[in-house]
């Protein structure tokens, strides 16, 4: 086991002991409790300092062990009267209330970063518990030094502080998020002059749903287009070159199949691709809509024309043109959604617990990222991607990519653990990405062309759709395609 992963294993190890020693209220065991807390710090620091210097993946266990020690400690100090319970309090708001703006901003497509006030603010929490402990010392009665007597006083400096810093750090994540909102731009030209045309595939799920279909008529009416009809076969955009011919903008209303079948389609190459959802996840509906619910159908909202990167999918089946993909357990789940329903949400739940329950989620990657080397061991899941969503508002990256800048952007799943772990892993993933939270096991990567292959075949998906079991995958951006959106 890899020294970083033991140090990981370490720090929680630890910790029971040292309320365990609390609690026994005896200068030994709180002498022992004061050795233990200061081996967390350095093991902290010691790994901290391993995971830079040799560029590895940390342990999942350290994004949440320094707050777990802290606030349970601070927590025990609280419940045993030596401590303020409104501090406590204010630290834990604190926190939530920063993962509400990191959240909020994921939400507008920013990422807010941990910056220096938030590891001041761990350090400065640390040396306050090693100022309680010391302070139990002088309590018993026996160590009695002089500088020992002014506890008291160095306890609500260090806590003032901390509540300063912490005061500070919640500050930045407003700032940050308020100037987030502020600097928002809208991508691209706006469309001078609309002439659309609308092709609705009737085999798409949410077109069975009456209300989506008034939507769409709404939508036509609103916009001044027509509406089209795509064939109910396999190639659904056979002969539709001739019925588009005259039309500078094609809507698609559909799912993100739909759109994905747009982008292969040759004919289409040279058009503005806009689209409607009237699919189950609509991972195209959070990325050119950017979440603002039925603006698609105000008359006064102007689409915007963005030139958008198109990835080139290469696997043991073929190639095809895509903007999102992925490998390994979250491909595995679309191959087990046995029927597809009007439900979709639910058919994609369905495929996931049969993954969490049997698909293979530990697959060791050889990769190479712009010609450098690499291998991922023990990889639950990678998406490779120019758009950051899945589908049912779903985040995939913690990047924001850059729509026209020729790099496809990657999230891998990597433990550094035991597989045991993998699948549970993948759902606290899923969190960490949702809160734009860069932190193990999540190794987010990007370049112009990535080659991903594997001795054991593993699951592929783009676009959502499940394309089968492969030895390798090379994604490059292909192509532009111009494309419709806020």
């Amino acid at each position: 086991m890899k020294l970083s992963n033991l140090l990981s294993l370490f720090r929680v190890a630890l910790f029971p002991f040292i309320i365990y020693f609390i609690y026994q209220e005896t200068v030994f065991y709180l002498m022992l409790a004061l050795l233990l807390l200061f081996l967390i710090l350095v093991s902290d620091f010691v790994n901290t300092y391993l995971v830079q210097k040799n560029k590895i993946v940390s342990s999942f266990l350290d994004p949440f062990t320094d707050k777990v020690v802290i606030t349970s400690l601070l927590l025990v100090f609280a419940l045993r009267g030596s401590f303020w319970w409104s501090v406590v309090l204010f630290f834990i708001s604190r926190d939530l209330l920063a993962g509400l703006f990191r959240w909020l901003g994921v939400q507008d497509n920013f990422l807010i970063q941990e910056r220096w006030p938030n590891t001041i603010l761990t350090y400065l929490q640390y040396v306050l518990l090693s100022g309680l402990l010391t302070r139990d010392l002088r309590m018993y009665g026996v160590i009695s030094i002089s500088w020992l007597e002014k506890m008291d006083l160095f306890i609500i400096l260090i806590t003032g502080f901390a509540v300063v810093v912490a005061t500070v750090s919640l500050f930045y994540y407003v700032s940050i998020y308020l100037k987030g909102i502020r600097k928002k731009r809208a991508s691209g030209q706006p469309l001078t002059k609309e002439k659309m045309v609308i092709l609705a595939n009737r085999k798409a799920r949410g077109y069975h749903d009456a209300y989506r279909r008034r939507l769409l008529q709404v939508f036509a009416k609103r916009r001044g287009a027509q509406v089209d009809y795509l064939p109910a076969k396999k190639l659904m955009f056979q002969d539709a070159e001739r019925k588009v011919k005259d039309a500078k903008q094609l809507i698609i209303a559909g799912g993100d199949g739909s759109f994905e079948s747009a982008l292969n389609y040759k004919p289409f190459a040279k058009k503005s691709l806009g689209f409607f959802p009237l699919g189950a996840g609509n991972a195209f509906y959070s990325y050119f809509y950017r979440g603002k619910r039925f603006e698609y159908l105000r008359s006064r909202f102007q689409f915007r024309e963005v030139q958008q990167d198109v990835m080139e999918l290469e696997w043991g089946g073929g190639k095809v043109q895509t903007l999102f993909l992925s490998a390994g357990i979250d491909a595995a789940a679309l191959h087990l959604v046995k029927k597809r329903t009007q439900h979709g949400f639910f058919d994609y739940l369905q495929g996931s617990w049969r993954a969490l329950c049997n698909a293979k989620a530990d697959y060791d990657f050889h990769v190479s990222l712009d010609d450098k080397e690499q291998v991922w061991a023990n990889c639950v899941n990678v998406t490779l991607a120019k758009i950051p969503y899945y589908g049912f508002g779903l985040r995939s990256l913690l990047q924001l990519p850059q729509p026209d800048d020729g790099n496809v952007y990657g999230l891998a799943v990597i433990n550094t653990h035991s597989s045991f772990l993998n699948k549970p892993l993948r759902l606290w993933a899923l969190l960490l990405t949702t809160f734009g939270m860069e932190k193990a096991p999540l190794l987010p990567f990007q370049g112009e062309h990535i080659t991903i292959t594997s001795k054991v075949p593993f699951p592929v998906q783009a676009g959502g759709e499940f394309l089968g079991y492969t030895h390798f995958i090379k994604v490059k951006v292909k192509r532009k395609q111009k494309v419709l959106m806020i």
